[in-house]
């Protein structure tokens, strides 16, 4: 018959022994009514939950009757990171706490953010018998977070990449071994765009930015990122581009979605677009890659517009 795990006392070293029950009383109180839900799991094989708080139950939506004798993954889903998960794999192994943030999903499968400090329980032996996590839904918080990081990388106006997240994923792209000489740049500026602007007002030139926008969605795929850099200059990275004549395609769609009237709110306008294109050279920065993006669409402007000139140069 196995017995019970003794733990160490935990009645502060000022108080007397007869205060003990008076001091037990106060912290199990103390987890009643914590804000912060608490669970508290063996360190068996499959970690049953044999105790929770009223605020765990509020945050998950179980009742201590319906957790108690589960698995901690009765909180897990489809969008659980795997690397949360392996983050308390390691540390239930080694014995140690941990703190992360974690996708849980409630017992209505709703999910909410979790912020989980977990730590072990150790008896007189020092043996980890079980382990207590302290839940707190951050959920507003990562919301928040991910909007402003969205603000950040996302251009107000069109929905498209801005230049901040263009130029992050073009550095990244040009630093990968694999990806040398592999994909590719168009720059795209539209022309006559100023006309429209003086003509029309500003409220119509960004009517038409939002509509150029959404053209050039339906120009790349989903592993390519369309941004737009500033006024009315687009740009679109195109990956795993292996040859010439791939880039040319590209370039002939590009031109092909200016060619029906953009539909504004009282009239309709024909604006086409020069088009510059590169293909990566191996070693070559992403600011270097962008530059010759650059020059070859001020090289279709010179040569009259509403075409496409593609940059055949290497490294010198």
């Amino acid at each position: 018959m196995s017995r019970e795990p003794s733990f160490p006392n935990p009645l502060p070293v000022h108080l007397q022994s007869s205060d003990q029950p008076h001091w037990l009383s106060l912290l199990a109180a103390a987890l009643t009514h914590t804000t912060s839900g608490i669970s508290i799991t063996a360190n068996t094989d499959e970690h049953p939950v044999v105790y929770c708080n009223p605020a765990f139950e509020r945050l998950t939506g179980y009742t201590s009757s319906e957790i108690l004798g589960q698995s901690w993954r009765v909180l897990q889903g489809e969008h659980t990171d795997p690397d949360a998960l392996v983050g308390i794999y390691e540390a239930i192994e080694a014995g140690k706490p941990t703190d992360l943030v974690m996708l849980n999903y409630r017992k209505d499968g709703s999910s909410f953010w979790s912020a989980l400090n977990l730590g072990p329980i150790r008896n007189e032996e020092n043996a980890v018998t079980h382990f207590i996590g302290v839940h707190t839904d951050v959920t507003d918080r990562v919301n928040t977070q991910r909007e402003l990081e969205h603000r950040a990388y996302t251009d107000i106006l069109t929905g498209l990449a801005n230049r901040a997240q263009f130029m992050m994923e073009l550095k990244q792209e040009a630093a990968q071994p694999e990806s040398q000489g592999l994909f590719a740049l168009a720059f795209i500026d539209l022309d006559g765009f100023k006309a429209i602007n003086d003509c029309f007002g500003h409220e119509a030139g960004d009517e038409l930015l939002r509509q150029v926008a959404q053209r050039l969605r339906g120009v790349v795929r989903n592993v390519d990122l369309a941004a737009r850099l500033a006024g009315d200059e687009f740009v679109l990275l195109l990956r795993h581009v292996d040859s010439d004549a791939a880039l040319e395609l590209i370039a002939q769609r590009t031109l092909a979605a200016f060619q029906p009237a953009f539909e504004l709110e009282a009239f309709s306008v024909t604006v086409h677009a020069s088009v510059g294109l590169v293909r990566h050279r191996p070693g070559e920065s992403a600011v270097q890659m962008l530059s010759r993006a650059d020059q070859a669409m001020y090289q279709t402007k010179r040569q009259g517009k509403n075409d496409f000139t593609l940059d055949l140069t290497t490294l010198g």
